[in-house]
């Protein structure tokens, strides 16, 4: 689907999905925004499996809690782990890269990152950092918890079982694409997009889901071969999920929220976390290296990537970004020097 198709979109939605099984009882799993929808979902999924440990997040610390991932999923707790972690700030994905560092669990290194939480914010809302919200949550701070965490990632990989980072992005990156036609002409990618007059909430949601599609592509095309991790972009289709809640509270809002759920045919929650089970744990590892999944199935990303527009635009965002990063955390470029092949 190189580009979206509505045909093609229904066709998905009505896909009964796979549900992957199996025996995690020698892996590390990690699963950022756990306590609700479809990251509770897929948690609950990889607790069923035993893993070795089980590293659940979410941004609020009263919600960081285990228990009703343990009465879903029938588990006693033993390898659960709920951590904070808020990818509004920068602070809070440093500390938490600095806590999971220091726990002893970690000298066996992690094995699946599902980097699943996200925001949708109607109104242009900047963070601590000086940064519009969605495009810090949705992006930036998801390229940065995946750099801090990928010598974890490395640590365990080896040939016949690589490490696995699992970015949750969105049939919506195909909308993004109209806002960066002129990224040609911009001084600054990551300005430009920051800037409250980009664009609106709804169109700036799309963008940071290509920028995800964008950065995956580029991390995997600077690993090493063979790749001691396979990095993926999946999306669990729509779903009805708490996604919206960033939208004003009103009857209106929530009122098409709910029919657009019913018409487009919204899956549940546990129908999309299939898609990140499936791209965590699936097999056929090596085919997902670099790819944008849907339906648990190796599909094409918007022809705007592959174009030399896009290309362009795709290597000048992972400059900006990762020149951005190394000043909010002096690891990052270390990390990428040891781990990645520089330009």
């Amino acid at each position: 689907m190189g580009k979206f198709s509505i045909v093609q979109y229904f066709r998905e939605q009505w896909k009964t999905l796979p549900i992957c099984s199996g025996d995690l009882g020698s892996k590390a799993v990690m699963v950022v925004g756990s306590n609700v929808g479809i990251g509770l979902e897929a948690s609950v999924h990889f607790a069923r499996m035993k893993p070795r440990s089980l590293f659940t997040t979410c941004r609020d610390e009263e919600k960081c809690e285990r228990t009703l991932l343990m009465e879903r999923a029938g588990d006693d707790g033993t390898g659960i782990t709920s951590l904070l972690l808020d990818l509004s700030s920068f602070d809070s994905v440093r500390a938490f890269a600095a806590t999971f560092t220091a726990d002893a669990r970690s000298d066996y290194g992690l094995n699946v990152l599902v980097a699943n939480a996200g925001a949708f914010v109607q109104r242009y809302t900047r963070t601590d950092d000086d940064w519009e919200v969605m495009f810090q949550v949705n992006y930036l701070s998801m390229v940065l918890l995946s750099i801090l965490m990928l010598p974890h990632l490395v640590k365990v990989s080896n040939s016949e079982s690589p490490s696995r980072l699992v970015v949750v992005s969105s049939f919506g990156h195909h909308f993004g694409v109209g806002k960066l036609k002129s990224a040609a002409q911009w001084k600054a990618v990551l300005e430009t997009i920051n800037d409250k007059e980009f664009c609106n909430g709804a169109d700036r949601y799309n963008v940071t889901k290509l920028l995800q599609v964008m950065f995956v592509r580029e991390l995997a095309s600077r690993l090493p071969s063979p790749t001691p991790v396979v990095a993926c972009t999946v999306q669990p289709g729509f779903c009805r999920s708490n996604l919206f809640r960033g939208l004003d509270d009103k009857w209106y809002a929530r009122t098409f929220v709910s029919l657009a759920s019913m018409l487009f045919s919204a899956r549940t929650p546990e129908q999309g976390s299939r898609a990140l089970v499936h791209a965590a744990v699936g097999d056929d590892e090596l085919v997902m290296h670099g790819r944008y999944l849907s339906s648990c199935q190796v599909t094409e990303e918007d022809d705007y990537i592959f174009t030399p527009e896009g290309k362009a635009l795709s290597g000048r965002l992972w400059i900006e970004t990762i020149d951005t990063l190394s000043k909010v955390d002096g690891r990052v470029p270390d990390i990428v020097k040891q781990y990645l092949r520089v330009d």
